[in-house]
């Protein structure tokens, strides 16, 4: 396959300014990988800290396309990879790990000390080709569109953090703090199972993230304004604020769990009087695993009009501005289209 190159949208180097739509080489799937050509690609807070060159992310090697929430078809593939691949819909694993080590073998491959991350660690999707490990795909619906299915890695870290809730008793009532992408899917998978879940937000998602919360049926109120759901049986924190913790930790019953799937500028400071009386679990959530992808997917491929409601498109060649949309939060999903 001759070389051929064609824009995407790349983090030169550490600080903003380095981010730009460039050409690059299309590169060739080498054994045991894919290439997909595609369709969408969603931007997120990994992104924006990326590209902001945030505290954290120092580990970014670059250049580097950005990009890990894609969708497409895979075009070709490389030596050692099954010929029908070819043709399908696929949604990459965005985090994965090495699959030798200690960690891996309890499953738990998105902790993997030796984690790459799509995007990040190698190149993404923000470009119209991108290559990728065949063992990190997921086949996803082939009619359902694009702007939709490219929901599908957001929502399996909502749907992995709703799992990490346990079961809940019946008639459990749930807050979700944090109306972006991650908490707003939750609480949708959470009220889609029939649990009596709210979502909770400030002054700054209201005109947005708020109103596509109730634009898709869930009960969406300011957070900020004063406790509107307690006492609950659990909380998901999805918000990445130190007082969506104080305020997760001080609603749900004794006893209660509280799931903290966002992360953090800074660091919070946890009322832990709080926590050890009420001997309540505080638990973390990172990333998603391939049963997690199922579950979403699965989801997605019945939840129409969902992009309607979710997705913002926006030209490759527009992609920073995507970027700036996303950290602003003046979308709920920024999704770059080549």
């Amino acid at each position: 396959m001759p070389e051929t190159t064609a824009p995407a949208l790349v983090k030169g180097g550490p600080d903003r300014a380095a981010t730009s739509v460039v050409d690059v080489a299309v590169r060739p799937p080498a054994a045991g990988e894919v290439q997909v050509r595609v369709e969408a690609c969603g931007l997120c807070g990994s992104d924006v800290h990326a590209w902001r060159g945030d505290e954290g992310y120092e580990w970014v090697r670059t250049p580097v396309v950005l990009g890990h929430e894609l969708v497409g078809e895979v075009v070709a593939v490389g030596e050692g990879v099954a010929p029908s691949w070819t043709g399908r819909r696929v949604v990459p694993i965005a985090i994965d790990g090495c699959h030798a080590c200690s960690v891996c073998a309890t499953g738990r491959t998105q902790l993997c000390p030796h984690r790459q991350v799509l995007g990040l660690s190698f190149d993404g999707g923000g470009a119209a080709h991108v290559t990728v490990p065949a063992g990190r795909l997921v086949e996803v619906d082939a009619d359902a569109p694009a702007l939709r299915m490219v929901l599908t890695e957001p929502m399996s870290v909502a749907a992995h953090a709703v799992r990490r809730l346990g079961d809940l008793p019946p008639g459990a009532r749930v807050a979700v703090s944090g109306p972006g992408p991650i908490g707003l899917f939750a609480a949708w998978l959470l009220a889609r199972a029939g649990v009596d879940v709210v979502l909770t937000g400030t002054e700054r998602d209201e005109p947005t993230r708020l109103a596509a919360a109730r634009r898709l049926g869930l009960h969406a109120v300011r957070g900020d304004l004063g406790d509107p759901s307690a006492p609950v049986d659990a909380w998901i924190e999805a918000s990445g604020s130190a007082a969506g913790v104080a305020q997760a930790l001080g609603s749900v019953v004794p006893g209660g769990t509280v799931v903290v799937v966002a992360l953090f500028a800074r660091q919070p400071v946890v009322p832990m009087n709080t926590l050890v009386r009420g001997e309540l679990q505080l638990i973390g959530t990172y990333a998603s695993l391939r049963e997690d992808y199922d579950t979403a997917a699965g989801a997605l491929a019945t939840a129409d009009g969902l992009e309607e409601v979710v997705s913002t498109a926006f030209p490759l060649g527009r992609a920073v501005e995507a970027l700036e949309a996303t950290a602003a939060g003046k979308v709920v999903k920024a999704v770059i289209v080549p």
